[in-house]
């Protein structure tokens, strides 16, 4: 192993100054990227029924309670146990007061006279909950022509691929019934997703529910809308998740999305902060699998006032977690029963009462893989036996990159199928007209157009739900961030309008031959990152969907002390450990990753690479850095 130390002259300078040529779009990129971080980081007893949160249920801890104390306290202190083979029975002491211990000590200091008179402190309290890595990332000075010894944001889950040329697409079709025949494609050049935006946003072709052309902004749009969505918006997005998320794999499946149960609102955290708001009461616990999504520990906790019990899944599969330099299987990332079991029992140690959500990232994010099916039918049917609600964050469904597994016993057969077609049934029966996927009152969905199109300036999310006991207060919940008339039709129109290839042929749906596009440029540029590790003997995770790679940079870690091993190393130890190194690679060699431990993964020394964040030019220059990083600690 070896040490990875700081120093204050950047060793990577002289990776920039190789001769690769640069563009305003690097410039441009790096000023997107800044924003995002100042947006991030500068702004900030049981209920009777397990199928919704209660209302009238007094809240025993408050929501600056909860924001008051430091992030790590957010969050199950299974994330802070000495040893993850521990992890089952560390909590069994005063497992009955810890709880209140910690949140009462937290509202005593948070009411203390002391604080200041300018603002409240749940509102100091709230960027507390943000990931250090965000902060950090503020900090340093980002890659761009003008400063290129600065560092590569490799760390935020951004897609500028979405910028390149839709492959062979050269105009687009509102209406294929009102087209005139030989439409004239003749010297057009490919369009780009902002084009196909430009021109709908612009158009005034009927609404799919209207007869009558509109204008750009109509007389009604000034007007309250519908907190859930204009119906015609909800039935565009029912047909695109059908076609998204059942179809492929579930044809004969006769039940579909209800436009009625779908809820749009302004982006996916929104959605689910609601959705858990109405399934969950405050304190209650949602159990999510390491390593996760760093960002829901500030979605979940601020106003939705939820407790996380990180699933660790380590010591619940068969076998030893190899050591550094061997690749960890997929296998030992994916919840079973035993995982959740001992997840639950942590809730209860913690709460007081059992966890009312299991959160899944399927996609998952940040390991760039998919659940099995019979991973997600194991989690499905263990919700629904303990009466757990699963929300399926399916948010990079559409960035499936890899469309069929490559090894193993299911070879061959669909990297991803949705929670939506494993968990819905033909047999059910409802009064409703619409029975929708048959779902039940406990599987949830949501989603966002953030990813796979790359669209998160326009806060587009969805939340699905056959729960009726929470249709309407997840409606109400939605007058707090509900999307802009304007907005919802140019998503009405750019979900049902048409491509128009270079071959004249209209046929297929735009958001389709997008979606395909996309894929293989995704697709080509994890390849290029696959190629380089192997070649770098770097393992990874073997990335099918989703935007980034998940790597093992364990070798590079300071070595432990002895009679100390990975698997008892404390948290304070892999906390440190890891830090080192990423402040290495931040500092002296100019690659921003997104440290593992920030997402609570179960060992040090793992990073996630967004692959995507990065023009052509600065993805190969930092190809060159890590080589770079690698020769000089290897030596």
């Amino acid at each position: 192993m070896h040490a990875a130390t700081a120093t204050a002259t950047p060793a990577f300078a002289t990776a920039t100054n190789t001769g690769m040529s640069t563009t305003d779009r690097s410039s441009s990129s790096s000023a997107k990227t800044g924003n995002l971080l100042s947006r991030f980081a500068g702004n900030f007893g049981r209920a009777p029924s397990r199928l919704f949160s209660s209302s009238s249920r007094k809240r025993s801890i408050s929501i600056s309670s909860v924001l008051s104390f430091p992030r790590e306290s957010i969050i199950s202190s299974s994330a802070s146990s000495s040893s993850s083979h521990s992890d089952d029975s560390v909590h069994q002491k005063s497992s009955t007061n810890l709880s209140s211990r910690h949140f009462s000590t937290a509202l005593k200091a948070s009411t203390s006279s002391g604080g200041s008179k300018l603002s409240s402190s749940r509102a100091q309290a709230a960027i507390k909950l943000l990931p250090s890595y965000l902060i950090d990332a503020r900090a340093i000075t980002q890659y761009s022509p003008s400063t290129p010894e600065g560092a590569l944001q490799l760390s935020v889950a951004e897609n500028q691929l979405a910028e390149l040329p839709v492959k062979g697409m050269v105009d687009i079709m509102e209406d294929t019934t009102k087209a005139v025949s030989g439409v004239d494609t003749v010297g057009k050049k490919e369009m780009k997703l902002v084009d196909v935006l430009s021109q709908l946003a612009s158009s005034n072709i009927a609404r799919s529910s209207d007869e009558d052309a509109v204008n750009i902004f109509e007389r009604d749009m000034i007007y309250y809308q519908p907190t859930q969505g204009v119906p015609s918006l909800r039935t565009a997005m029912a047909n695109y998740l059908q076609d998204l998320l059942v179809s492929p794999t579930h044809p004969s499946l006769s039940t579909t999305f209800n436009p009625d149960n779908i809820v749009m609102g302004a982006g996916c955290n929104a959605v689910l902060e609601n959705l858990c708001m109405c399934l969950a009461n405050p304190g209650d616990a949602v159990l999510i699998p390491t390593p996760y999504y760093a960002a829901f520990e500030f979605d979940l906790v601020a106003r939705a006032e939820c407790h996380i019990v990180p699933v660790n899944t380590f010591n619940h599969q068969d076998g030893e977690v190899p050591s550094c330099k061997v690749p960890i299987a997929p296998e030992f990332y994916y919840p079973n029963k035993s995982s959740l079991d001992a997840g639950y029992q942590r809730a209860i140690d913690e709460t007081g009462r059992a966890p009312r959500v299991l959160l899944l990232s399927h996609p998952n994010n940040p390991l760039g893989i998919c659940y099995p099916p019979h991973v997600m039918e194991e989690c499905i049917d263990w919700c629904r036996d303990k009466e757990v609600h699963l929300i399926s964050d399916e948010i990079y469904a559409g960035s499936v990159h890899r469309k069929e597994r490559s090894t193993g016993e299911e070879e061959g057969k669909p990297t991803f199928v949705s929670a939506m077609a494993l968990g819905g049934s033909d047999t059910a029966t409802t009064s409703s007209t619409n029975a929708g996927l048959g779902l039940g009152p406990y599987i949830h969905l949501v989603y966002a157009l953030s990813k796979d199109f790359a669209l998160s300036g326009l806060r587009v999310g969805v939340a699905y739900t056959e729960n009726e006991e929470i249709l309407m207060p997840l409606q109400k919940l939605n007058d707090l961030c509900q999307i802009s008339s304007q907005t919802q039709l140019l998503v009405e129109r750019m979900l049902c309008a048409n491509a128009v290839m270079g071959d004249d042929d209209m046929s297929q749906k735009f958001v389709n031959v997008y979606l395909k596009a996309n894929q293989d440029n995704v697709r080509a540029r994890c390849d290029k990152l696959h190629s380089s590790l192997d070649e770098l003997g770097i393992p990874y995770l073997r990335a099918d969907s989703g935007l980034f790679v998940w790597m093992d940079f364990r070798e590079f870690l300071t070595n432990l002390p002895t009679g100390i091993t990975e698997a008892t190393e404390s948290i304070e130890s892999k906390r440190q450990r890891e830090r080192q190194l990423y402040l290495s690679l931040m500092k002296e060699y100019g690659l921003l990753f997104t440290p593992g431990m920030s997402m609570r993964n179960e060992r040090a020394g793992f990073f996630r690479c967004v692959f995507t964040a990065a023009s052509d030019e600065e993805f190969e220059l930092g190809l060159v850095r890590l080589r770079k990083f690698v020769d000089e600690m290897r030596k």
